[in-house]
Order: structure tokens, then C-alpha cells, then sequence
């Protein structure tokens, strides 16, 4: 899933930082990128050229630091509650006090993921939908500190469909 959201933000002409485990971990997640863009080059949907701008835009670490001065974080590990609070808790006092978190998910409060961090306000849920390169909708739920900042619409935010939700996720 990390891997499809890297590919449509570089896509859409995006500086992406996509943070990995591991080298291999990253290395693999890049390589199904190119797999997946070479297609579209061998389908005529995209030029060569095409595709080599949109790996350009594409950084790749196992350190946190290297997000530091993100505006925008979006998490995608596994939907486990406890995993995805110790990585918010880590990227809090990483990450630039004006950045919004947001947290993939389909069913895990954005509430209770937003409360462990120092920026309730700033996190927000953001349903991504598999495959992510090809389907046009994300869902965005926000928690119950969620100002309205962070679900403006940003000039530059991928083309998808937008569906906001005041939903929490199995509450």
C-alpha cells in the first residue's frame, strides 16, 4: 500500500521521502514501482521519460530523520493500533511542528491514534484504496480534535476523489 501512495504523490509531480525497514524492504517496494510504470510506458501511457521524472522524485530511507522537515507524513504500516502509535509517538518529535500526520486506515480511531502525539489537531485518517496508483477515491476521516486545516483542500493534492468523513473507524 506504501509503495502505490509513493508512486501516485510522485506521479502528480510530488518530492516524495518514502521510509522504509530496510534497504531491501525499500529496494523491492521500488522495484514494483518500476515494474508498474513500465507497463504504463510499454501501454503508451506514459514516456520513458515520463517515468524516470517520477522515480527522480522519489527519496528513499531507513531513517526517520530524513522526514524531518515534511509538511505532509502519511503512515501506512499494518493496522495494529499499538504499532501505529509508537510510530506516530517516534515521527512527533521528529517531524516539524506544522506537519500533518495521516494515518491509513479503515477501521482504527483516528482519535485514539491522534492522542498520542502533541498535534491532536494536525492527524487525520486517510483510506487509501487498493490499487492505489489506479483507484481515484480516498476516503479522509478525521478524529474528534481535528481542525478543519488539514482537510482543506492543498492546490497541490494528487486528482482523486474525496470522500470526508466525520466517521471514526469501529466506534
Amino acid at each position: 500500500m506504501g509503495a502505490g501512495i509513493v508512486q501516485t504523490m510522485a506521479q502528480k509531480g510530488l518530492a516524495v521521502t518514502m521510509k522504509g525497514r530496510s534497504n531491501e524492504s525499500l529496494d523491492r517496494a521500488m522495484q514494483r514501482m518500476n515494474k508498474g510504470l513500465n507497463r504504463l510506458v510499454e501501454k503508451g501511457k506514459m514516456t520513458a521519460d515520463d517515468l524516470k521524472q517520477i522515480i527522480g522524485r522519489i527519496t528513499v530511507t531507513t531513517d526517520y530523520a530524513d522526514i524531518a522537515q515534511a509538511d505532509l507524513v502519511i503512515e501506512a504500516i499494518s493496522e495494529e493500533m499499538e504499532v501505529k502509535k509508537e510510530i506516530l509517538r517516534e515521527i512527533d518529535g521528529i517531524v516539524q511542528p506544522s506537519a500533518i500526520f495521516a494515518t491509513n486506515t479503515s477501521s482504527l480511531s483516528i482519535t485514539e491514534l491522534a492522542s498520542v502525539t502533541k498535534r491532536p489537531e494536525q492527524v487525520i485518517g486517510m483510506h487509501f484504496f487498493n490499487p492505489v496508483p489506479v483507484m481515484k477515491l480516498v476516503e479522509v476521516i478525521r478524529g474528534d480534535a481535528t481542525s478543519s486545516a488539514p482537510l482543506r483542500r492543498p492546490s497541490r493534492r494528487p486528482s482523486r476523489s474525496v470522500s470526508s468523513s466525520a466517521r471514526q473507524p469501529s466506534e
